[in-house]
């Protein structure tokens, strides 16, 4: 009994050896994240050395893009931001012909110095629109005292003519008193309009403004008012300019800003606009003696400053 104890003894023992010695053994597994991978000093090294062009002192080539070969052969022309405040054309103030001055003669004699110079006649509805850049000095020549119920004077419709014939526009101060404008005014007055001249407001009952608002404060807005509604009335346009009557400013600056004009135009003054203003002050120079010492005059006051 003992015996056989042994044998079933030593038999299990001896199975268990010759399976340990005959199965494959299999490793421990090791997580993924503790793994740490050390680089050696060979595998630093690479084993073979790039291809890469070699080093040079030179300069390198560019190879532009096609957007950067625009920008580099492209020619670039930087324009000047105008600033708020411009200088004055020089500006001529006229009237019709009288005993003692012969305006049309006058104007003939100007109209030659101005070609002479290689000026540039503008109205200040033209102005408007943008402030005058170029080397061509800039000149405005108004007309003052053209009534819109009564025929154009004689010597004021020679005036126009000569100014045509040079091609130069002017502006045309009217006075609109009177309910009924005269047809012919009104024909002539648009068809020079259609031709690039300027219509202005002379008010509408030619009174001094700075003596008006001494006697009534309050009637300067609906005489300028007035003036400019019968003028588009007439005309199919609204004036944006007034010609102040005898050159005198007024104090209503209030209500010069409600009429709506951006140009106020005077004598005295006004060598210098400003844009930020509702409206802009500007003054003329009347004929002073013959037309060259006019010229030089006004050269001199509205010069560049």
């Amino acid at each position: 009994m003992r015996t056989l104890f042994s044998f079933w003894v030593f038999s299990l023992v001896a199975g268990l050896f010759l399976q340990a010695c005959t199965s494959p053994i299999k490793p421990v597994p090791t997580p993924t994240s503790s793994v740490v991978f050390v680089l050696s000093t060979a595998a630093r090294v690479p084993t073979q050395i790039p291809t890469a062009t070699p080093h040079s002192t030179a300069t390198p080539t560019l190879i532009a893009s096609p957007t950067m070969l625009a920008t580099a052969t492209e020619t670039i022309t930087v324009t000047p931001t105008p600033g708020p405040i411009w200088g004055t054309p020089a500006s001529l103030m006229l009237h019709r012909k009288n005993d003692q001055f012969d305006t049309v003669q006058f104007l003939r004699e100007f109209i030659g110095l101005l070609q002479k110079s290689g000026a540039r006649v503008l109205t200040y509805r033209t102005l408007a629109g943008q402030p005058v850049v170029g080397t061509s000095r800039p000149f405005i020549i108004s007309i003052d005292d053209i009534y819109l119920r009564y025929p154009i004077d004689p010597s004021v419709l020679e005036m126009i003519g000569l100014l045509r014939e040079a091609g130069y526009p002017a502006v045309l101060g009217v006075v609109t008193e009177g309910d009924y404008p005269y047809p012919e005014t009104v024909a002539t007055l648009m068809a020079l309009q259609d031709l690039g001249w300027e219509i202005a407001s002379h008010s509408d009952l030619h009174h001094n403004l700075a003596s008006m608002e001494k006697v009534a404060p309050k009637s300067i807005f609906p005489e300028i008012r007035t003036s400019l509604d019968k003028l588009e009335s007439a005309l199919g346009r609204r004036p944006i300019t007034l010609i102040l009557p005898e050159g005198q400013m007024t104090r209503g600056v209030m209500q010069l800003t409600r009429t709506g004009v951006l140009w106020v135009v005077g004598i005295s003054g006004g060598n210098q606009y400003d844009t930020r203003q509702a409206f802009r002050y500007v003054g003329r120079e009347g004929p002073d003696g013959d037309a060259r010492t006019t010229f030089e005059i006004m050269l001199k006051r509205f010069g560049p400053k």
